[in-house]
C-alpha cells in the first residue's frame, strides 16, 4: 500500500518547480488584494476524529501582510510575509513557527507565483499542474459556482480552487481534495488540507480579522 500524503504541504511547496512565467498585466480589479499593508489573520482548526463532523481549535495563528514588492524577471510580484505562531508541536497541515515569505502577482486574473505557477484562477477552470515527481502530479482547477463562507468576521461570497493529485497524468485523482477559498476585493478566505487517501479533510484555516485597502 503506498503510503498516504499530505496534500496541503504538496500545495506550499509548489513554489520550488520551475516553469516558464507568462505574458502578464494586472487586471483593472484588485479581486485579489493586491496592495501593499493589507493583512490577514486565520486560525486552525482540526477535525476530532476521522470521521467526526466537530472541530478543535489547534492555537495554530498565520498573520499574513503584504510587506513590499520585488522586481522578478522584469515583473512586479508582491511580497507576502506570513508568521505562524503556536505549531511548537509541528502539527501536520501548519506551517513551522517563524516568517515565511512568497511572492504572488495577479496576471490577468491568475494569480501565479515566481515561476508561473498557477495557484489561483478567476474565470477559467481549465485543469493545472503545479507539481510533480516519479509518484505523484498535483493539479488545480477553479470549482463552478459560488459558494458562501461563514467566518466569526462575516460571511463571504466565494470561488474556490480545487487540489487534488494522481498517480500519473489522465489518472482518476486520489480521493483527498483540498479547497481553497477567495472573496473578490477581500482575498484568501478559508482553505481545507487534507491526506491524499481521505476523502474527509483533517484541516481548516479560516479567516478570523483582516485589514484590506
Amino acid at each position: 500500500m503506498k503510503k498516504p500524503f499530505i496534500l496541503a504541504c504538496l500545495v506550499l511547496s509548489f513554489i520550488s518547480c520551475s516553469t516558464d512565467d507568462t505574458t502578464t498585466s494586472e487586471t483593472e480589479e484588485n479581486f485579489y488584494a493586491l496592495t501593499v499593508g493589507n493583512s490577514w489573520v486565520y486560525e486552525h482548526q482540526r477535525r476530532l476524529n476521522g470521521a467526526s463532523t466537530e472541530f478543535e481549535n489547534i492555537n495554530v495563528i498565520d498573520s499574513v501582510k503584504i510587506v513590499g514588492t520585488e522586481e522578478i524577471n522584469g515583473e512586479t510580484f508582491f511580497t507576502f510575509r506570513t508568521r505562524t505562531s503556536g505549531n511548537e508541536a509541528n502539527q501536520a497541515f501548519c506551517s513551522p513557527n517563524g516568517e515565511h515569505f512568497k511572492h504572488y502577482r495577479d496576471s490577468l486574473g491568475y494569480l501565479i507565483n515566481e515561476y508561473g505557477k498557477v495557484f489561483y484562477s478567476r474565470d477559467d477552470n481549465q485543469e493545472f499542474l503545479i507539481k510533480s515527481n516519479n509518484s505523484f502530479y498535483l493539479y488545480t482547477a477553479l470549482a463552478e459556482g459560488n459558494e458562501m463562507i461563514s467566518t466569526t468576521v462575516g460571511d463571504f461570497d466565494c470561488q474556490w480552487m480545487e487540489v487534488y493529485a494522481r498517480e500519473a497524468p489522465g489518472t482518476t485523482p486520489h480521493d483527498g481534495r483540498d479547497r481553497y477559498y477567495f472573496a473578490g476585493g477581500i482575498g484568501f478566505i478559508f482553505n481545507t488540507s487534507s491526506y491524499a487517501n481521505s476523502s474527509l479533510h483533517t484541516v481548516e484555516r479560516s479567516l478570523v480579522s483582516y485589514e484590506v485597502q
